[in-house]
């Protein structure tokens, strides 16, 4: 494919009246709702889906992405400010962050959060536009061994380097893969269907997201007056907040290094912002000249977690768009997004939907424009009004996911399947178990599935053989056991702090 020729045709869909329109709002609400400690990204777009029902592809995925970059902006803010992350990709933020507020630097925290957030999101977008189109080649090489593998690693690596229990998390991610098998399989036959219409064509994944994502969160939020304990104020600074911006640039190692960490752990199927943010953090620490600045409000520590874990969501993107494989559980909605408009995620999909495919990466370049403006002034104004009544808050979401379960295809069957899947979500948090492994695997379980009676076709009783003799395979396969190894080693060692895990 020719570079520029794509490059030229991304821009003529994404530089239009709509699409720019759309990535404002969708900066803005992600940003409010990174603010909001509670709402998660994948919250967020799962809620605001069905906005885009009858959006073109283009300006749906548009704005839906930029709600998913931006609340990694947001959730910044509450981290620095609070000490309360608002996205758990933004943990990490408040290691250096609250100390710097304690200190009276809350503004040039913040500025450097959103300047280092900005730069991490360029980079890699841009390295995901130079190089999409020879990931779609190499990924043409793919057979159904090496997608089965990736389908499988999406939930075997959550397990792996997630927070909280492996077993448990591994649980949720097989239950999830169990439920993802029901409906009409492609030999014809119907699996566990139980005679039910609507099961015919599996779980619907809009109303699990729903359902794990957002009824779960509101059940947690009912026994809190508040999302934000209304007693806590915080400092106003704009000017501060501006001189913050150039203080990435003074940690130019940092600047540039976490970026690639960060991207290059986003292409790893559910390892999730999270994971990038925590290892860049330690990474930077091990290397800087001070590591015991760092928890005591060293600038560097924010740079590090913050343009990693924005770099983190091109990475993501770049594994969804290419191999219909969620790079993270936001970009797990995003892929039930496509497939809702007809579109089949996978390397056809860089051949066959050039301006949809460029005109989105364009569109993300310009959108970190547009929140770098905007984040200064989102900011300043939140970080007085982050005292959000929970019985205002909880019927106005609980309206939406109703709308958003029944709107995929006017059922009261979805609505009972989203209430069902929020309540069980519940019980899944309450006892440690992993609501975003049950939902991956979901999504995951038609993939594997299709490839793996694909193998059973080309390979018949000797298709387990194809894992070794497929050097793709083998590769991954090999991949896929050190991650899982090092994984459990780092938590014996006591290395991987709990609870850091993407929702």
């Amino acid at each position: 494919m020719d570079l520029l020729t794509n490059l030229q045709t991304g821009i003529d869909a994404a530089i239009a009246f709509d699409p720019i329109v759309l990535m404002i709002v969708g900066s803005a609400l992600g940003m409010i709702v990174g603010a909001t400690p509670g709402l998660s990204s994948g919250m967020a777009v799962a809620v605001l889906l069905p906005l885009t029902f009858t959006m073109t592809p283009l300006n749906g995925m548009i704005f839906l992405t930029s709600i998913y970059v931006s609340v990694t902006y947001g959730g910044a803010i509450t981290a620095i400010l609070l000490n309360t992350p608002g996205a758990p990709e933004n943990s990490v933020t408040a290691f250096d962050g609250y100390p710097m507020t304690q200190q009276g630097r809350a503004g040039e925290a913040i500025g450097v959060a959103v300047m280092s957030s900005a730069i991490g999101g360029l980079l890699s977008y841009v390295v995901m536009l130079a190089g999409i189109g020879a990931v779609a080649a190499a990924a043409l090489q793919f057979g159904p061994a090496e997608i089965f593998l990736i389908a499988i690693a999406g939930v075997a690596v959550l397990g792996a380097v997630g927070g909280g229990s492996p077993a448990k998390t591994f649980a949720s991610g097989a239950f999830g893969l169990l439920i993802g098998t029901i409906g009409v399989v492609p030999t014809g036959e119907w699996r566990a269907t139980f005679d039910n219409p609507f099961l015919a064509e599996g779980v619907q994944v809009i109303p699990v997201l729903i359902g794990m994502f957002v009824v779960s969160e509101l059940l947690m939020l009912v026994g809190r007056d508040y999302v934000v304990d209304a007693r806590v104020k915080a400092q106003r600074d704009l000017g501060a907040i501006v001189r913050g911006f150039r203080r990435p640039f003074q940690h130019l190692a940092t600047l540039f290094r976490s970026p690639i960490l960060g991207m290059g752990i986003g292409l790893i199927p559910a390892a999730g912002a999270t994971l990038a943010a925590f290892a860049s953090y330690s990474l930077t620490r091990r290397l800087s000249r001070t590591p015991k600045s760092f928890g005591q409000g060293n600038p560097d520590g924010i740079v590090a977690c913050e343009s990693a874990n924005n770099a983190c969501s091109g990475g993501a993107l770049m594994t969804t768009l290419v191999l219909g494989v969620p790079g993270s559980v936001t970009t797990a909605v995003l892929l039930g997004a496509l497939t809702m408009q007809g579109l089949q995620p996978g390397p056809q999909l860089i051949y066959e939907q050039i301006p949809l495919v460029y005109g989105l990466i364009v569109a993300a370049i310009v959108s970190q424009m547009f929140m770098l403006l905007m984040a200064a002034g989102i900011g300043y104004g939140l970080s007085g009004a982050l005292t959000v009544p929970t019985r205002i808050l909880v019927p106005c979401l609980m309206l939406f996911a109703i709308l958003g379960a029944f709107g995929l295809r006017n059922s009261e069957f979805d609505i009972y399947l989203m209430l069902a899947c929020g309540a069980f979500g519940y019980l899944l948090k309450v006892h440690g178990y992993s609501p975003a492994a049950v939902v991956m695997g979901v999504i995951l379980a038609p993939i594997a599935d299709n490839e793996l009676i694909r193998m059973f076709q080309l390979y018949g009783s000797d298709w387990y053989l194809a894992f070794f003799q497929r050097p793709i395979a083998a590769g991954i396969l090999a991949v896929l056991a050190m991650a899982f190894v090092h994984g459990i080693w780092r938590r014996r060692a006591g290395d991987v702090r709990p609870g850091l895990i993407e929702k």
